[in-house]
Protein backbone atom coordinates (compact mmCIF):
# COMPACT_ATOMS: atom_id res chain seq x y z
CA UNK A 1 0.00 0.00 0.00
CA UNK A 2 1.33 3.59 -1.05
CA UNK A 3 1.71 6.21 1.79
CA UNK A 4 -0.27 8.31 0.34
CA UNK A 5 -2.96 5.85 0.27
CA UNK A 6 -2.51 4.84 3.74
CA UNK A 7 -2.25 8.16 5.24
CA UNK A 8 -5.28 8.87 4.06
CA UNK A 9 -7.14 5.76 6.05
CA UNK A 10 -5.40 6.75 8.99
CA UNK A 11 -7.12 10.23 8.63
CA UNK A 12 -10.25 8.79 7.97
CA UNK A 13 -10.01 6.69 10.82
CA UNK A 14 -9.37 9.63 13.03
CA UNK A 15 -12.30 11.70 11.51
CA UNK A 16 -14.29 8.56 12.07
CA UNK A 17 -13.24 7.96 15.45
CA UNK A 18 -13.45 11.85 16.35
CA UNK A 19 -17.06 11.68 15.11
CA UNK A 20 -17.51 8.34 17.12
CA UNK A 21 -15.94 10.95 20.17
CA UNK A 22 -18.03 13.76 19.51
CA UNK A 23 -21.56 12.06 19.36
CA UNK A 24 -20.27 9.74 22.42
CA UNK A 25 -19.92 13.31 24.31
CA UNK A 26 -23.39 14.67 23.12
CA UNK A 27 -24.88 11.11 24.10
CA UNK A 28 -23.13 11.44 27.53
CA UNK A 29 -24.53 15.60 27.69
CA UNK A 30 -27.99 14.52 26.59
CA UNK A 31 -28.29 12.17 29.32
CA UNK A 32 -26.46 13.48 31.53
CA UNK A 33 -29.08 16.40 31.27
CA UNK A 34 -32.28 14.05 30.75
CA UNK A 35 -30.93 12.36 33.90
CA UNK A 36 -31.08 15.99 36.10
CA UNK A 37 -34.03 16.35 34.56
CA UNK A 38 -35.54 13.62 35.54
CA UNK A 39 -34.50 14.15 39.23
CA UNK A 40 -35.41 17.60 39.29
CA UNK A 41 -38.95 16.28 37.99
CA UNK A 42 -38.58 13.58 40.85
CA UNK A 43 -38.01 15.97 43.62
CA UNK A 44 -40.82 18.72 41.91
CA UNK A 45 -43.09 15.24 42.57
CA UNK A 46 -41.92 14.79 46.36
CA UNK A 47 -42.33 18.41 46.76
CA UNK A 48 -45.63 18.63 45.68
CA UNK A 49 -46.88 15.06 47.05
CA UNK A 50 -45.98 16.32 50.42
CA UNK A 51 -47.77 19.72 49.95
CA UNK A 52 -50.74 18.10 48.76
CA UNK A 53 -50.67 15.73 51.80
CA UNK A 54 -50.54 18.87 54.03
CA UNK A 55 -53.14 20.62 51.84
CA UNK A 56 -55.19 17.24 52.69
CA UNK A 57 -54.64 16.69 56.27
CA UNK A 58 -55.21 20.32 56.51
CA UNK A 59 -58.54 20.37 54.93
CA UNK A 60 -59.69 16.93 56.80
CA UNK A 61 -59.09 18.77 60.02
CA UNK A 62 -61.39 21.33 58.93
CA UNK A 63 -64.04 18.81 57.28
CA UNK A 64 -63.44 17.39 61.32
CA UNK A 65 -64.72 20.46 62.59
CA UNK A 66 -67.12 21.92 60.77
CA UNK A 67 -68.84 18.49 61.29
CA UNK A 68 -68.41 18.95 64.82
CA UNK A 69 -69.99 22.37 64.23
CA UNK A 70 -72.70 21.36 62.44
CA UNK A 71 -73.43 18.35 65.29
CA UNK A 72 -73.36 21.36 67.77
CA UNK A 73 -75.40 23.61 65.89
CA UNK A 74 -78.05 20.39 65.75
CA UNK A 75 -77.78 19.85 68.87
CA UNK A 76 -78.62 23.39 69.86
CA UNK A 77 -81.44 23.68 67.62
CA UNK A 78 -83.26 20.53 68.98
CA UNK A 79 -82.94 21.45 72.74
CA UNK A 80 -84.44 25.53 71.45
CA UNK A 81 -86.98 23.38 69.80
CA UNK A 82 -87.39 21.40 72.59
CA UNK A 83 -87.69 24.64 74.94
CA UNK A 84 -89.61 26.38 72.44
CA UNK A 85 -92.12 23.43 72.88
CA UNK A 86 -92.14 23.69 76.64
CA UNK A 87 -92.47 27.17 76.88
CA UNK A 88 -95.65 27.40 74.65
CA UNK A 89 -97.60 24.07 76.17
CA UNK A 90 -96.49 26.16 80.08
CA UNK A 91 -98.14 28.91 78.33
CA UNK A 92 -101.35 27.40 77.37
CA UNK A 93 -101.44 25.65 80.89
CA UNK A 94 -100.73 28.62 83.02
CA UNK A 95 -101.79 31.94 81.01
CA UNK A 96 -105.83 31.68 81.65
CA UNK A 97 -108.27 31.96 78.27
CA UNK A 98 -111.75 32.30 77.65
CA UNK A 99 -113.61 33.08 81.00
CA UNK A 100 -110.90 31.48 83.14
CA UNK A 101 -109.41 34.72 82.07
CA UNK A 102 -112.23 36.68 83.02
CA UNK A 103 -112.25 36.11 86.44
CA UNK A 104 -108.66 35.91 86.96
CA UNK A 105 -108.78 39.91 85.83
CA UNK A 106 -111.30 40.28 88.14
CA UNK A 107 -109.80 38.29 90.97
CA UNK A 108 -106.70 40.81 90.25
CA UNK A 109 -109.14 44.15 90.13
CA UNK A 110 -110.43 42.75 93.61
CA UNK A 111 -106.82 42.51 94.97
CA UNK A 112 -105.35 45.59 93.41
CA UNK A 113 -108.75 47.29 94.75
CA UNK A 114 -107.40 46.27 98.75
CA UNK A 115 -109.79 42.98 99.67
CA UNK A 116 -107.74 40.67 101.89
CA UNK A 117 -106.58 37.50 99.76
CA UNK A 118 -107.78 35.32 102.45
CA UNK A 119 -111.48 36.69 102.36
CA UNK A 120 -111.62 36.66 98.45
CA UNK A 121 -110.41 32.87 98.70
CA UNK A 122 -112.64 32.07 101.28
CA UNK A 123 -115.67 33.40 98.95
CA UNK A 124 -114.70 31.70 96.03
CA UNK A 125 -113.89 28.25 98.05
CA UNK A 126 -117.79 28.69 99.60
CA UNK A 127 -118.99 29.19 95.48
CA UNK A 128 -120.69 25.66 95.26
CA UNK A 129 -122.82 24.59 92.35
CA UNK A 130 -126.42 24.67 93.03
CA UNK A 131 -127.88 21.21 95.33
CA UNK A 132 -130.60 20.68 96.97
CA UNK A 133 -129.39 22.09 100.78
CA UNK A 134 -131.37 23.44 103.41
CA UNK A 135 -130.89 26.65 104.54
CA UNK A 136 -127.21 27.30 106.49
CA UNK A 137 -127.37 27.27 109.91
CA UNK A 138 -124.95 29.68 111.49
CA UNK A 139 -123.46 29.78 115.35
CA UNK A 140 -120.45 30.50 117.13
CA UNK A 141 -119.13 29.00 120.76
CA UNK A 142 -115.63 30.00 122.23
CA UNK A 143 -112.42 27.80 122.12
CA UNK A 144 -110.76 27.00 125.00
CA UNK A 145 -107.32 28.54 126.07
CA UNK A 146 -105.14 27.61 129.09
CA UNK A 147 -107.07 30.51 130.75
CA UNK A 148 -110.66 29.92 129.16
CA UNK A 149 -112.20 26.15 130.24
CA UNK A 150 -115.63 27.53 130.57
CA UNK A 151 -118.62 28.62 128.80
CA UNK A 152 -120.90 27.71 126.11
CA UNK A 153 -117.59 25.85 123.85
CA UNK A 154 -119.66 23.64 121.72
CA UNK A 155 -122.23 24.10 119.53
CA UNK A 156 -124.87 21.52 117.81
CA UNK A 157 -126.09 20.72 114.45
CA UNK A 158 -128.91 18.77 112.92
CA UNK A 159 -130.68 18.40 116.31
CA UNK A 160 -127.50 17.05 117.78
CA UNK A 161 -126.46 15.30 115.06
CA UNK A 162 -123.23 16.65 115.27
CA UNK A 163 -120.94 18.39 117.63
CA UNK A 164 -118.57 21.09 117.27
CA UNK A 165 -115.63 22.35 119.56
CA UNK A 166 -111.79 23.27 119.77
CA UNK A 167 -109.04 25.04 121.04
CA UNK A 168 -106.72 27.64 120.34
CA UNK A 169 -103.60 29.24 122.04
CA UNK A 170 -103.83 32.39 123.97
CA UNK A 171 -103.62 36.12 122.46
CA UNK A 172 -101.18 38.46 124.41
CA UNK A 173 -101.69 42.18 125.25
CA UNK A 174 -99.38 44.69 124.47
CA UNK A 175 -97.48 44.49 127.05
CA UNK A 176 -97.06 40.48 126.18
CA UNK A 177 -99.45 39.03 129.12
CA UNK A 178 -101.21 36.10 128.55
CA UNK A 179 -105.50 36.67 127.90
CA UNK A 180 -107.82 34.44 128.14
CA UNK A 181 -109.23 34.47 124.85
CA UNK A 182 -107.76 32.98 121.37
CA UNK A 183 -105.12 34.77 119.45
CA UNK A 184 -106.75 34.02 115.18
CA UNK A 185 -104.05 34.76 114.40
CA UNK A 186 -102.41 31.61 115.28
CA UNK A 187 -103.81 27.93 114.55
CA UNK A 188 -106.21 26.75 116.28
CA UNK A 189 -107.61 23.26 116.37
CA UNK A 190 -111.28 22.16 115.89
CA UNK A 191 -113.18 19.05 116.72
CA UNK A 192 -116.44 17.87 114.84
CA UNK A 193 -117.87 14.86 116.69
CA UNK A 194 -120.76 12.84 115.25
CA UNK A 195 -123.58 10.67 117.07
CA UNK A 196 -121.57 7.59 117.98
CA UNK A 197 -118.15 9.30 119.25
CA UNK A 198 -116.85 9.23 115.62
CA UNK A 199 -114.28 12.36 115.71
CA UNK A 200 -112.60 14.54 112.63
CA UNK A 201 -110.08 17.24 113.60
CA UNK A 202 -108.91 19.91 111.23
CA UNK A 203 -106.45 22.31 112.06
CA UNK A 204 -104.94 25.94 111.17
CA UNK A 205 -105.29 29.60 110.60
CA UNK A 206 -108.82 30.30 110.42
CA UNK A 207 -110.96 30.68 107.91
CA UNK A 208 -111.01 26.76 107.81
CA UNK A 209 -113.39 24.40 106.11
CA UNK A 210 -114.52 20.86 107.14
CA UNK A 211 -116.55 18.33 106.07
CA UNK A 212 -118.27 15.03 107.42
CA UNK A 213 -120.79 12.83 106.18
CA UNK A 214 -123.47 11.49 108.93
CA UNK A 215 -125.59 8.48 107.15
CA UNK A 216 -127.11 10.25 103.72
CA UNK A 217 -126.35 13.88 105.42
CA UNK A 218 -123.14 15.73 104.20
CA UNK A 219 -122.45 18.61 106.64
CA UNK A 220 -119.87 21.10 105.14
CA UNK A 221 -118.46 23.39 108.01
CA UNK A 222 -116.77 26.95 107.39
CA UNK A 223 -115.31 28.81 110.71
CA UNK A 224 -114.39 31.87 111.18
CA UNK A 225 -113.14 34.09 113.24
CA UNK A 226 -115.82 36.26 115.54
CA UNK A 227 -116.07 38.80 117.97
CA UNK A 228 -113.21 38.37 120.91
CA UNK A 229 -112.84 34.29 122.11
CA UNK A 230 -115.60 33.24 119.38
CA UNK A 231 -115.83 31.44 116.20
CA UNK A 232 -118.30 31.52 113.84
CA UNK A 233 -119.82 28.41 112.43
CA UNK A 234 -121.58 28.04 109.30
CA UNK A 235 -122.94 24.52 108.66
CA UNK A 236 -124.61 23.38 105.36
CA UNK A 237 -126.70 20.25 105.30
CA UNK A 238 -126.99 18.49 101.78
CA UNK A 239 -128.08 15.25 100.82
CA UNK A 240 -124.84 12.66 100.09
CA UNK A 241 -124.12 12.07 97.81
Amino acid sequence: MSLGRYDYERRYRRRVWAGFGKFGLLAVLVLGVALFAYQMGIEQLKGRDVTLREENAALSRQKAELELLASQMQHAARTAEARSSELEARLQREVPTGELAKLSGLVAERLKGGMDPNRLAFVITQAQPPRNCQQPENKRFTLTTPLLKSGNRAVGFGNGTVTVNGEGQSARNAQGAVESWFDPAQPVTIKVTSIGGKESVVTGVLPLHHAVVVDSTEYRFTFTAGPRSFVEVTADRCPFP
